[in-house]
């Protein structure tokens, strides 16, 4: 690995989950419908769905659809996830399921080894900063997150006017931080947005897997959490 000087983060599953637990937001959904699934089963399901996720707005970012066509996809996204749980929903049932998970209040958290790594890199004079796909702007992003005090800056899909994993999101933010794709690793959770982005973009990819889904991964460095990247920078 070269001489690195900036370390960009994913954010969802990477920096921050959600507060209540995705897991039991989709469990509450479930029993609309009056369907009879351990909550325990959902956490498998929503990390199957979320690559899915992934898959999907690698090839078409979130950012460029309308508001119906969001709905459409989050639908599509539930009934994905049902699936998964051996659950062939209608789309009624779909609707009823995504309209109660989108009506809830949710907030993000940070996972507990977030502030310890931030500092570390911190203290060695990183430049630190998040490529993220929420279709809002990167400035008021930062200020919900508070995290100034450690994140140079926040590029979202909204900023740079597309998607991970287009390498145009990369050049957007290589260009914010002024730094050659050399000197760049980029952390994030998800194979096709994050890694295979990062790496056609020249960027060194680092794949965060925290459920250790991944262990079979052999095409770039895997950590399991943020506290082994001291060992590898």
């Amino acid at each position: 690995m070269n001489k690195i000087n900036c370390v960009l983060f994913d954010l969802y599953n990477t920096l921050f989950k959600f507060y209540p637990d995705r897991e039991e937001t989709q469990y509450q959904a479930s029993k609309l419908i009056d369907l009879k699934i351990d909550k325990s089963q959902f956490k498998d399901a929503i990390l199957k769905s979320d690559s899915w996720f992934a898959e999907q707005t690698a090839k078409k970012s979130m950012h460029l659809l309308s508001d119906k066509e969001k709905f459409l996809f989050y639908c599509e996204y539930e009934k994905n996830l049902f699936g998964h749980l051996g659950q062939n929903l209608s789309e009624s049932e779909v609707k009823k399921i995504w309209t109660y998970v989108y009506s809830q209040k949710s907030s993000l958290k940070k996972y507990d080894d977030v502030i310890p790594c931030l500092k570390f890199l911190k203290e060695n004079n990183f430049s630190v900063g998040i490529i993220t796909n929420i279709d809002a702007k990167g400035e008021d992003l930062s200020k919900d997150l508070n995290l100034s005090n450690y994140i140079f800056k926040i590029i979202t899909s909204y900023d740079a006017g597309e998607s991970k994993p287009s390498p145009k999101i990369f050049k957007y933010a290589l260009n914010v931080f002024d730094h050659d794709p050399s000197e760049c690793v980029f952390i994030g959770d998800q194979i096709e947005t994050d890694v295979i982005g990062a790496r056609n973009s020249n960027i060194t990819p680092i794949l965060l897997d925290r459920e250790g889904q991944h262990s079979y991964y052999e095409e770039c460095q895997v950590i399991n959490n943020l506290n082994e990247l001291q060992f590898i920078l």
